[in-house]
């Protein structure tokens, strides 16, 4: 191997790295808050028998779109020749990667609260609880204690699929790297620090939601 490692041109860049992670976080956390609630939302909806009419499609169609797709649609349909206003490429991302989230979570709430029970509803109804208290005190814990695996899985996915905002230009990890490259061309000195900064924040992230899958599978033991 006859390639000239030098990680210390990077040096001057670690302010540069470090923002670059700091915009990945802060993008990632919007997408779950925002796409979470609005996949609930959604899934819900898909749960009632007029609005799946709607609901359905519209979730199938996002389902099917490759998230890079879905962030230049959106790259060129938010913009002032369209909408009048032309919206920030960060929030463009946070718009299309919250779709893809929610489109995801949809289908995941909605079987959770196709597979509650029916004796356990029926359980409630006979001690007296409206649908509202059903809701709340039955269906709900049982909800969230199933999505909450797949959850943690698609939150991890979108912390990697973080890394398609480079292609619109966004101040992420991977288009700092590609700054520095154009600046210094050290290509795989660049690519293993990116490489670096996602293994320190996907792994702890998987070995969490190990956690939180052993601890709701005890829950579901539990109530059997």
């Amino acid at each position: 191997m006859n390639y000239d490692w030098n990680f210390a041109r990077l040096l001057p860049y670690v302010h540069a790295f470090a923002k670059g992670t700091l915009v990945t976080l802060i993008l990632t956390t919007l997408v779950i808050l925002i796409g979470t609630i609005l996949g609930i939302l959604l899934g819900l909806a898909l749960h009632k028998k007029l609005p799946r009419i709607i609901v359905y499609p519209l979730v199938d169609v996002l389902r099917a779109l490759p998230p890079l797709v879905l962030i230049l649609f959106m790259y060129y349909f938010l913009t002032r020749q369209v909408i009048s206003v032309t919206v920030p490429a960060f929030w463009v991302c946070v718009v299309a990667m919250s779709l893809n989230l929610a489109a995801f979570t949809s289908d995941l709430v909605r079987a959770a609260i196709e597979n509650v029970p029916r004796d356990s509803l029926d359980a409630g109804r006979a001690l007296g609880m409206n649908e509202a208290q059903i809701t709340q005190r039955i269906v709900l814990p049982r909800v969230v204690r199933e999505i909450i695996p797949g959850m943690t899985m698609l939150y991890i996915a979108m912390l990697k699929m973080s890394s398609l905002a480079s292609i619109i230009n966004v101040r992420e990890v991977v288009n700092t790297a590609q700054t520095v490259i154009a600046d210094i061309s050290r290509s795989l000195e660049a690519w293993v620090i990116v490489g670096l900064i996602y293994v320190v924040l996907v792994v702890p992230a998987t070995y969490g939601a190990r956690v939180v899958e052993r601890w709701t599978g005890r829950g579901e033991l539990g109530e059997r």
